[in-house]
Formats: C-alpha cells, structure tokens, sequence
C-alpha cells in the first residue's frame, strides 16, 4: 500500500509497509526494525509480538518517546500485559496496529513532531 505525498523531510518517513516490507525513501527493509524519531532506523531480530520482551521494551523507551507504535503484521496482535507495566511507569501511550496502519499513523505523529518510536514486525526475517 503506497502512502499519501508527505511534505515533511524527515528520513524516517514511511513510503509504503505491508506485512513482508518497510520501505523509506533510499532503503526497503524485509526483516524487522525500529524506527526512531530521532535516529537511524534499525534492525530487530523479532519476527512476532511472542517473542517480544523486557529488553526490546526498555530499549524502546529509552527513546523516551510519547507514543510507541507496535505493527505486528497484517493483523492485530496485542502483547502480554506484563510487558506493558514499563510503558504504564513512564506514562508512555502504546498503539497496536497492523503494518498499513501502523505507518500511517507514525507518518502522521512525525510530521507534528511527535516523539514516536515504532517497533514494525515484518515476515521474512533474513533480508536487508
């Protein structure tokens, strides 16, 4: 699914996402990643939200952001609440949305300067 024409510059801007894709303006990912507001997208060895855990959750918060997004493919698929306690502390907000959507959403909350991160889970994790 191709996005809407975006009048922000910022890099991590999402062209397209499908359940098996990210693509960004120079680079389409075909594995896992985390996309930052506020830095170089980068690689995640997760393939789903079951094997999501205590670390990848702090490291996410470590951006310190307002909103954590987490596209968990072409369905929805909601992590255990336990893992949810950290986000709950910090008052940090969680949207759990398929990829599509998931990037629309990201799209739109870097282009008012929100301080986003999301953690986009894609199905073929042996490819750059």
């Amino acid at each position: 699914m191709d996005l809407l024409e975006n009048r922000t510059n910022h890099p991590n801007i999402i062209k397209s996402a499908a359940a098996d894709s990210c693509v960004f303006e120079s680079q389409t990912y075909h594995h896992s990643i985390i996309i930052p507001f506020n830095g170089e997208v980068m690689a995640c060895d997760l393939i789903s939200v079951d094997e999501l855990n205590q670390q990848i959750v702090q490291q996410l918060c470590d951006y310190h952001p307002e909103v954590i997004i987490l596209a968990t493919g072409s369905s929805i698929i909601f992590p255990t609440t336990e893992l949810l306690d950290p986000l709950v502390k910090l008052n940090i907000g969680l949207e759990v949305l398929h990829n599509e959507a998931a990037a629309r959403t990201f799209n739109i909350l870097l282009a008012e300067d929100r301080k986003v991160v999301c953690l986009m889970l894609l199905a073929d994790n042996n490819c750059v």
